[in-house]
């Protein structure tokens, strides 16, 4: 099957970029696997099982000079309690536990350095993120199968994996919590599906577990609700049922909280024992604009880091949005609801172009939504000789374009995360290195202006005399 294939061979061409093309596992300092935010989502993990010490982190000073995983020790700071309280709260260090476990054993058993950073541990959290991205295929190709036939999940596909920054997010820096939280949609997507096909239980009960799991990655997750209410509702009567529905089954809503709960509570756990204080906030000075402020316009069509300059080719999710209501299509209602939330919340934060970010790596976890909004405006193009050719040349140009841009993000040089801008994006667009000349545009953001020596021409230095009138008034 085309689909099929689709994944393999992206599956192929990310494990050739994540160990072959830029091995991050095998890179020193900001550059490792381990390193800035990731370094923060793992720290959990060795100063629970290898130092024992969640309440001052003592060890980590010594493996921050060693190690250098950023430029700043941002991932803790010291609470009022006089503890060290983590930045981020704890999902990804429960997912990435396996592999750690796992090269915790092998580096005791064959020597290498057990200090939780050694490159066996940066090798096997790579290694994590592969699996984790395999997952997520896996699971968002069952559910486009289930609304589409294998040719559109082929084209659907190919476009997440080849022209978006999910290759990036899911390969090179695969570590970084979008892969893993695209993965978990895919999951939930699938089981809220079985839910309301099925009617069984346990696929509702699977799906509020999941949701804490995710709300204890990333706490804005929380949105993924509207998923569990909304899905498959067609209209304003089909949403009031849908609350009947749960209404009329409340021990069953009260388990599936208590489900929900289970995975921040190991948060809150977290910080009682560090500070006594059962609720953090461990952003600090960091926070959302919710509504003077708001991002919206720059994080979707700045050149600094917009989302459709970055990804041009999820204009089809919008366009497909329209779409749908314009053929009143059921999925409307959710999949509007949800896009429109996602947009909300991501630019509501302050810090929206999301630090050192190939493009918006912030909605990369809600692409099973954007793209099932796209699909079947696909479908319909795919339907058409011409529109389809369209379609294809579309994907290419914007694979090509995706592929170019993680070169130039990784080894090439001319993309500058967070610094980009109009004058700097078109002057460098699509070319094969970069230049210190073309650099000082990010600092003027106007053309360039170079020598030409031949176009120079020689003018005659005239020498004037002394103004003495101006001179004699000077001394007065």
């Amino acid at each position: 099957m085309r689909s099929r294939w689709v994944i393999i061979i992206g599956m192929v061409a990310m494990i050739y970029a994540a160990f072959v093309y830029y091995p991050k596992w095998k890179l020193p300092r900001t550059e490792a696997t381990i390193s800035w935010d990731v370094s923060g989502y793992y720290l959990y993990l060795p100063a629970f099982f290898i130092y024992h010490d969640l309440k001052n982190l003592d060890f980590k000073p010594g493996l921050d000079e060693q190690y250098y995983p950023s430029s700043s020790p941002y991932q803790s700071y010291t609470h009022t309690s006089g503890h060290q309280v983590m930045k981020y709260t704890c999902g990804l260090a429960i997912l990435y536990a396996p592999f750690f476990l796992l090269a915790h054993i092998l580096a005791l058993l064959f020597g290498w350095p057990a200090d939780g950073y050694s490159s066996i541990y940066q090798f096997f959290i790579s290694l994590g993120g592969l699996v984790y991205a395999l997952i997520g295929l896996v699971f968002f190709r069952r559910l486009l199968l289930r609304y589409f036939d294998d040719l559109v999940t082929a084209v659907v596909l190919a476009i997440l994996v080849f022209a978006t920054n999910y290759f990036d997010y899911a390969s090179i820096t695969g570590a970084m919590s979008h892969n893993y939280l695209f993965t978990l949609y895919a999951s939930i997507l699938i089981c809220i599906d079985q839910f309301y096909k099925s009617g069984s239980k346990k696929w509702f009960f699977i799906t509020c577990f999941i949701m804490g799991l995710m709300v204890l990655i990333r706490p804005t997750e929380v949105l993924s609700k509207i998923l569990l209410v909304a899905w498959g509702v067609s209209s304003w009567s089909g949403l009031k049922e849908r609350v009947q529905f749960y209404f009329s089954r409340i021990p069953m809503v009260v388990y599936g909280v208590i489900l929900w709960a289970i995975c921040p509570l190991i948060q809150g756990i977290y910080w009682k024992y560090v500070t006594g204080e059962w609720l953090v906030y461990s952003y600090q000075e960091q926070g959302f604009s919710w509504l003077e402020g708001h991002h919206i316009l720059q994080g979707v069509l700045s050149y600094r880091a917009g989302w459709l300059v970055y990804t041009p080719i999820m204009i089809l999710s919008l366009l497909g949005l329209i779409y749908l209501w314009i053929r009143a299509a059921g999925m409307r209602w959710v999949l509007t609801a949800f896009i429109l939330g996602s947009l909300y919340l991501t630019f509501a934060w302050d810090e929206w172009t999301y630090g050192g970010s190939l493009g918006q790596r912030a909605l990369i976890q809600h692409y099973p939504l954007y793209l099932l909004a796209a699909a079947p405006l696909i479908r319909d193009l795919l339907a058409r000789n011409l529109s389809k050719y369209v379609l294809y040349s579309m994907i290419a140009l914007s694979s090509y374009y995706n592929l170019w841009l993680t070169h130039q993000a990784h080894k090439g040089g001319i993309y500058e995360a967070g610094m980009m801008n109009k004058a700097y994006f078109w002057h460098t667009l699509f070319k094969p290195s970069n230049d210190l000349e073309s650099k000082k545009l990010l600092d003027t953001n106007e053309p360039v202006v170079s020598w030409d020596e031949a176009a120079a021409k020689m003018v005659k230095d005239t020498v004037y005399q002394t103004d003495t009138a101006c001179a004699q008034a000077s001394q007065t």
